[in-house]
């Protein structure tokens, strides 16, 4: 399912999938993983730092979700319920990853591209046909990874819900249960450190 083919879907559509799919309709299951599959492979994706294990992980997420599409009641969103196993998931290969001496970093590939200038301000140089381009552009991006594994928890997660889950201010702010000026407040803040951190880099 394309990006805009994703936008397209309704809330009424995700809810006649997911009630087809707890009966047993096999077709409505595989819409629901079409349509949640890419944004939970960010989600996983900015937390572990590696493309390959995400995909693994999201795979199990959806397994999971298969066996378990019975048991949501939609109190919550079914986002929220996705995402909650997702989460689970993943700190479950991070502890693996550990355990094997795998180092944890998170993906900022994306962390530019958001609408406010700001934002432009934390592109990395681009890659040219250079050796020597292209092994600075990987320093820089590694830089990246370390600032924002230091960075707060709070600082953190505001951010990974805008660049890695791809939230709305509007969506943050109702899933923080905060106002929109304080998640504008938070994200520039959460700049302002990663700033900090990356002043030996810039």
């Amino acid at each position: 399912m394309s990006g805009r083919d994703a936008a397209a879907v309704t809330d009424d559509q995700v809810i006649n999938w997911i009630e087809a799919a707890q009966r047993g309709d096999r077709d409505s299951m595989e819409r629901l993983i079409a349509h949640f599959q890419d944004r939970v492979w960010r989600r996983i994706l900015y937390r572990i730092g590696d493309a390959d294990e995400a995909w693994d992980v999201a795979q199990e997420v959806f397994v999971l979700c298969f066996r378990k599409i019975g048991q949501y009641r939609g109190e919550a969103k079914f986002w929220t319920w996705l995402a909650r196993i997702a989460d689970n998931q993943t700190l479950n290969r991070m502890d693996y990853l550990r355990r094997r001496g795998r180092s944890i970093t998170f993906s900022l590939s994306e962390l530019a591209k958001d609408e406010d200038q700001n934002d432009r301000e934390w592109e990395p140089p681009d890659s040219g046909p250079s050796p020597r381009q292209q092994a600075a552009a990987s320093q820089t991006m590694e830089a990246l990874n370390k600032a924002l594994n230091q960075v707060g928890e709070d600082h953190r997660q505001i951010l990974l819900m805008r660049f890695a889950d791809q939230l709305s201010y509007e969506e943050i702010a109702e899933a923080l249960d905060i106002s929109m000026g304080t998640v504008k407040s938070r994200i520039n803040r959460a700049r302002t450190e990663l700033r900090k951190l990356m002043e030996p880099y810039l």
